[in-house]
């Protein structure tokens, strides 16, 4: 009778098992059953039994179905898999860990099975054991695109950027053609910086699956971040349409909007976001500190200057940091706001910005109180040189690692040990640079409180931040003691705002003779600009400006919209009634761009100048072929207030003039600077009326201009090959560090 039962069994098995290939689980399941109920000891009964309850969503009744195929036959591997899954999703997620680790010691190289305790693990929050399983199951199983995309996540998550890379290029390269492969490349790429690749991948994923949210955020995030917010809008819009519940996305939305100018909106979708948890500081300090990117007026500007003053006011009343939680939400708020439009005001704002540094130092100091003090090592303890350490995100090509680089790679290794912390993800000729001459260079993308650490483990004793207020991480640092003495170069030309910061480097010919009470830090005069900046490259082709004259001489103003102040537009329509030139700008940000030039027409019309006439949009060009262009132009119109830097070192490394109006601030002051090392000061003007005459009367005399770009071609190689200020960068860090 049993052998009867037995062979019984073995039909009913068979039977099941044809109905279960084909997908008619219930009818499988029948089977199964009368197998099980004619043969208890079959554990392949058991086991299919368990597996179609799997299958239809019953994990409970599976995973009573799989224990009893264990104790049929204990050494059955596959059961003890499906057991670990049923238990796992039943909740009893320690239980299914260790029925998959039984599971891989029943049965030698079991991919599923380490796959499978990678997920257990880190549902377990243990990192280190679902790193151990993933890097398991691709060792055993080199093509598997789920375990190299598991590993690759769960390594970004812990901000190994660079180690989660190639794990996430294998399962891309393997699964071209599934969503999750390229979507999760994109979301890493934007993690390192490369939004132009991120933005290709995060494009790829949208094409396989047009329906997931989070393909779309990854693809405006992308974006946002490249400073395309004219895609990235309706990206992130796409996204939101998709999800609704996703507030995070919403506040991705809000900065986009911001970097366009739309800046009621973004205030509207502020004020009624619910934050996501951990974001609620975060949004009530995005809230608090908003300021317009562009002005319509000037009464604008000061209103949105009190708002700015009243809502510091009200963070500094409703910061609570009595709770761990609280701390944690404050710190994420204090290193991802920062007031960067603040100084595009032409106002003196050193007061609102050291509100704002106490601000920050209040949350760091409750977060991080141990680095509260004053360092307690021996100073110069490396060999009797001066170790130096240099935080930056801007180490790339940009305008601050074109005046700085020399000041860094300039400290002398005999003299100088020097290390880097670097946060820009982009690593160009530039970083490689700066860091063949470092002692040690660290590529990070970790939280502040995780880089303060390590800072402050290095024992510097100088550190030195080049543009403090263009990164929020680095406000928050510098709201830290890591090092004896702590500086600020002028990358962002305004103070830091932080008690913690005892010295801004900036440079003699910059600062206005009142320039000490411009900053909270002690002020350090450099030579001339405070930099020895590198120079451009060789001009390419211009002929892209041909199609932009209108007819006229076509001017320039270089600078970002940002910059230009409402009052400046009455400016430049009077240069153009009186020149009968045209007014040409880069559309770098073209939702910003209309609304300037919506702006500037009305003031054109006003004064009774065409503003089709006399205005003209230019496309953003490579940076050989813009130099190029520039060469071929008859005049450069800086800025007001705000004036160019980078752009200024172009326009006379071809030899164009520049015409400067003077600031009141360093960061009104740097074309004018550069003019009076050149020994030119009549490209300088005082006021409006000076700055209108000079510029009408270069434009209508050809001869006097040539004669003016021939000096500049002359004497523009002292901007580049000065090496004053390197040396005195050295010797001011050399006596500023502690002596032991």
């Amino acid at each position: 009778m049993a052998v009867d039962n037995k062979r019984l069994a073995l039909e009913q098995m068979q039977l099941g098992m044809s109905r279960h290939r084909v997908g008619e689980l219930g009818l499988a399941q029948s089977h199964y059953q009368r197998a099980a109920k004619l043969d208890p000891s079959n554990a392949d009964a058991w086991h299919l039994l368990g597996v179609v309850a799997l299958q239809t969503g019953h994990a409970g009744l599976a995973a009573k179905h799989l224990r009893t195929c264990i104790v049929a036959r204990p050494d059955f591997a596959e059961a003890h898999n499906n057991l670990g899954v049923a238990l796992r999703n039943t909740g009893r997620n320690d239980e299914a860990i260790r029925s998959f680790r039984d599971a891989m010691s029943k049965r030698a190289n079991y991919v599923d099975a380490a796959f499978n305790l990678g997920i257990a693990s880190e549902a377990a929050d243990n990192a280190i054991e679902a790193d151990k399983a993933y890097r398991q199951a691709i060792a055993w199983r080199g093509n598997h695109v789920d375990a190299l995309i598991n590993l690759g996540n769960l390594l970004r998550r812990h901000s190994r950027f660079a180690d989660a890379l190639p794990f996430l290029e294998t399962a891309q390269r393997l699964a071209p053609d599934r969503a999750q492969t390229n979507g999760n490349l994109a979301l890493l790429l934007t993690d390192l910086s490369r939004y132009r690749d991120a933005i290709q991948f995060a494009q790829a994923a949208i094409s396989i699956s047009p329906d997931e949210a989070l393909w779309w955020k990854a693809l405006g995030v992308a974006q946002r971040l490249r400073h395309d917010v004219e895609h990235a809008i309706p990206s992130l819009r796409e996204a939101i349409a998709r999800d609704k519940t996703d507030a995070a996305t919403s506040l991705d939305l809000v900065l986009a909007l911001q970097e366009a100018g739309d800046t009621d909106e973004a205030n509207a979708i502020i004020d009624r976001v619910t934050p996501p948890p951990g974001f609620r500081e975060r949004v009530r300090w995005m809230r608090e500190l908003s300021l317009p990117a562009l002005y319509d007026n000037d009464v604008e500007i000061d209103a949105a200057r009190d708002r700015f003053a009243d809502g510091l006011d009200r963070l500094h009343d409703g910061l609570k940091l009595d709770r761990t939680s609280a701390i944690n939400e404050a710190v994420y708020a204090a290193t991802s706001v920062a007031p960067f439009y603040l100084h595009y005001q032409p106002h003196d704002n050193t007061e609102l910005q050291c509100r704002f540094g106490d601000l920050v130092a209040r949350v760091m100091s409750a977060a991080a109180p141990e680095f509260g003090d004053r360092c307690g090592w021996t100073a110069r303890a490396h060999g009797g040189r001066t170790r130096v350490g240099i935080v930056s995100s801007h180490l790339m090509h940009h305008t601050v690692s074109r005046y700085f680089t020399s000041l860094i790679s300039g400290l002398d290794r005999e003299r100088f040990d020097v290390h880097v912390w670097y946060s820009g993800g982009v690593v160009d000729e530039n970083t490689q640079h700066i860091a063949s001459r470092a002692a040690s260079f660290t590529p990070t993308r970790n939280d502040a409180l995780v880089d303060a650490h390590a800072i402050r483990h290095a024992q510097l004793d100088v550190l030195v931040y080049p543009e403090i207020g263009m990164d929020p991480r680095h406000q928050a640092l510098a709201a830290l003691r890591l090092a004896p003495v702590q500086c600020a170069l002028y990358g962002h030309p305004a103070t830091s705002g932080s008690a913690q910061i005892d010295y801004f480097i900036s440079g003699d010919g910059l600062e206005p003779p009142n320039a000490d009470a411009h900053y909270r830090e002690r002020l350090v005069r450099l030579p001339g600009i405070g930099a020895q900046p590198m120079r451009p490259p060789a001009p390419g082709n211009g002929s892209w400006l041909d199609a932009h004259a209108n007819g006229r001489q076509l001017v320039l103003c270089l600078q970002n919209f940002i910059k230009l102040m409402p009052s400046y537009d009455a400016a430049l329509a009077r240069i153009a009634k009186e020149s009968n030139a045209c007014i040409g700008f880069f559309a770098r940000n073209p939702p910003l761009m209309r609304r300037f030039r919506a702006r500037i027409e009305s003031t054109f019309k006003r004064l009774g100048v065409d503003p089709d006439a006399h205005l003209a949009v230019l496309s953003v060009q490579t940076h050989a072929d813009y130099l190029a262009g520039i060469g071929h132009i008859p005049l450069v119109l800086d800025s007001p207030f705000f004036s160019g830097g980078g752009t200024s070192l172009d326009a006379f490394s071809v030899g164009t003039p520049v015409v400067a109006w003077e600031g009141d601030m360093a960061r009104g002051r740097q074309t004018s600077a550069m003019l009076r090392m050149m020994d030119i000061p009549q490209l300088i003007a005082r006021d409006e009326d000076d700055y209108v005459n000079l510029c009408v009367t270069l434009l209508a005399n050809p001869s006097e201009r040539k004669a003016m770009a021939d000096v500049i071609r002359e004497r523009h190689s002292i901007l580049f090959d000065d090496d004053a200020p390197v040396r005195a960068f050295a010797d001011f860090i050399a006596a500023a560090a502690p002596l032991s």
